[in-house]
């Protein structure tokens, strides 16, 4: 599998659990519409002093899917959604390996 993987941090003055609302709600629903998309998890903190609240794995099947997904309307859609809800955000692209 490929994955899309983004850590987040709320932005400065928004309270953990009207973050966590915001992700699950507003954010989540516009990755869903992802095309190509096969799974897609979210992980949250469970204290609101971590360095980071959450973290974001999104899954697809081929490496050209997930190269593609933010050229797509939907991918830019989130995208801007992703940076306009964060103070700190980080996007990587990854090819997973399953070792258990």
């Amino acid at each position: 599998m490929f994955k899309v993987m983004g850590i987040i941090k709320r932005p400065d003055g928004m309270d953990f659990e009207a973050f966590k609302q915001w992700w699950l709600t507003e954010h989540a629903p516009k990755v869903k519409k992802w095309p190509g998309l096969k799974e897609y998890r979210i992980n949250l903190s469970t204290t609101p002093d971590q360095d980071w609240d959450g973290i974001a794995e999104v899954f697809f099947e081929t490496k050209e899917a997930m190269d593609a997904v933010f050229a797509t309307e939907e991918g830019k859609v989130a995208r801007a959604s992703a940076t306009a809800g964060a103070s700190g955000i980080s996007i990587i692209l990854t090819e997973e390996h399953i070792m258990v």
